[in-house]
């Protein structure tokens, strides 16, 4: 890509980035501070002692500390859309966000409070002060610098976080690098997305020990804040004020830009990048606003979510799969996802860095094949036609390792769809999907060792919705425009190892 194509997403990126970090920041210091002084002052010897309350939230608060982001992400996806109304976008990443840095920053606050002289806290007790005004007149103000340090390195942290965020469609620059660099293998955008993400965490890290120092040297004869001169004091009060204001305008800018449920012409599709989100860019583009249709892309880098958005009517549709592919996952979830239009059939292709040819793989190979239900099976039946395996008999669809009748000594290494092309570093062989093939700059037409035939393939990619969205007359337009002659003329010219395959489905 060309710097005046990434460079819109670097900015939207960008302020992604800081919305999510600002709104997550704010959350965990309104919660995270009031939790740190209750661990304190529940302690042993402390105001309000109480082993039992002081275990419980040590608890709580270590069980947050513990999970890693991108677990805990997802196994809030059902809290997190009970609580914003959707659990991908930007606001379905600064949930999880919030809820990881709550603890984080508690554990924080509670090292920095206890930092400070507890004579300070009797000495405010002994003259009749309660407990409020011990934190408010003695804890706080004397832990402020370390307080400060704290925040400092929560924001960092949650800025390292938010680089995950594109598993729930959340974008930032992470998302960017993801996309962008690492899925469409563009080492220029990994590049520029890192050094960027390398100077927001200098600046941050240079702000705040800035003010930790400033504080610090003023709080030396007493509370820090009453300590600084009034200059000192403005010019806190003024960047904090910026801060905030940027935070919230971010998070404005993000939250608003998000998509929302638009007028009642808008259609927003869950997509994978290359070729789905490209296609649909295309029609967009091209095609969708003299048919009278506001469309809008989301994508996503894997191939869970934009069934899962589509099933809560989060967006109202995606474009990603087969037909096979739905229905395992109608099945598992329960969910009543339909087809309505093919538009083109992508061939599994078998790849290799060591071998032009089938035959040149026998025992003592590893071949990789996707891990997901549908696409294993697709791999699987690849292979057997090629004569590498023999399935068993009856084997359907969805075959799996357990259905191979003979190996011929091939070793089968099980992957997630995206990493196969990635694979073929480490492995013999690769049998990969079309998309992440032609993503990975993959032509299956003279680079696969061996590919499915087209005709009368069931692995038509289509574009679905909820079952009762089918009939609606905005999905309806959107399939026209995905079998028009222009998306034809499209896919021939862009995607040339791809067949289209036009017309209803289901």
């Amino acid at each position: 890509m060309s710097w005046t194509e990434i460079r819109p997403e670097l900015l939207t990126g960008l302020w992604e980035t800081l919305a999510m970090v600002g709104w997550a920041a704010l959350v965990a210091v309104v919660l995270g501070t009031p939790l740190g002084v209750l661990l304190v002052l529940t302690d042993r010897g402390r105001p309000l002692e109480n082993v039992l309350v002081n275990r419980i939230v040590g608890l709580v608060v270590n069980i947050g500390r513990s999970l890693p982001f991108i677990i805990l992400m997802l196994a809030l996806t059902a809290f997190t859309r009970s609580l914003v109304g959707t659990s991908i976008g930007l606001k379905g990443a600064i949930v999880p966000l919030a809820v990881s840095a709550v603890p984080f920053f508690a554990r924080l606050v509670e090292t920095a409070v206890r930092e400070v002289d507890a004579g300070l806290a009797e000495a405010v007790q002994a003259m009749g002060g309660s407990t409020w005004t011990v934190v408010v007149k003695a804890l706080l103000p004397q832990a402020l610098p370390s307080l400060v340090a704290g925040l400092t390195t929560t924001v960092i942290a949650l800025v390292g976080y938010s680089a995950m965020a594109g598993a729930v469609g959340g974008g930032g620059l992470g998302d960017v690098a993801i996309r962008y660099g690492y899925q469409r293998y563009e080492g220029g955008v990994m590049l520029v997305t890192v050094v960027v993400l390398v100077v927001l965490v200098n600046v941050v890290q240079l702000v705040g020990d800035f003010f930790v120092r400033t504080l610090s040297d003023r709080s030396a004869r007493g509370a820090a804040w009453l300590r600084i001169s009034r200059p000192a004091r403005a010019g806190v009060a003024a960047v904090a004020g910026v801060a905030l204001v940027g935070t919230l305008t971010a998070g404005t800018i993000g939250l608003t830009s998000d998509g929302g449920d638009g007028g009642a012409n808008t259609v927003t599709v869950a997509a994978t990048p290359v070729p789905h989100g490209e296609i649909l860019d295309f029609v967009r583009d091209n095609l969708a606003e003299d048919a009278g249709i506001d469309l809008r892309v989301r994508e996503f880098t894997d191939y869970v979510k934009p069934n899962e958005a589509v099933a809560t009517g989060e967006v109202d549709a995606n474009f990603f799969q087969h037909t096979p592919f739905l229905d395992d996952y109608n099945d598992k979830n329960g969910t009543d996802i339909v087809p309505t239009v093919g538009v083109l059939v992508e061939p599994l292709g078998l790849y290799s860095n060591e071998t032009d040819d089938v035959s040149g793989l026998g025992a003592g190979d590893t071949v990789a094949v996707p891990n997901d239900t549908t696409n294993e099976g697709r791999a699987l039946h690849l292979l057997a036609a090629e004569g590498l395996i023999e399935l068993k008999d009856g084997t359907g669809l969805n075959a799996t390792p357990g259905d191979i009748a003979d190996d011929r000594g091939l070793e089968i290494q099980e992957l997630e769809a995206a990493q196969t092309p990635r694979a073929l570093q480490d492995v013999d062989a690769a049998v990969v999907n079309g998309n992440y093939a032609i993503d990975s700059g993959l032509d299956p037409r003279t680079d696969a060792v061996a590919l499915e035939k087209a005709e009368g393939n069931p692995y038509v990619n289509i574009l679905a919705v909820r079952s009762g969205d089918a009939d609606d007359p905005e999905i309806r337009k959107l399939g026209e425009l995905l079998n028009s002659p222009e998306t034809k003329a499209f896919l021939e010219k862009e995607f040339p190892s791809s067949v289209p395959v036009f017309g209803p489905v289901g």
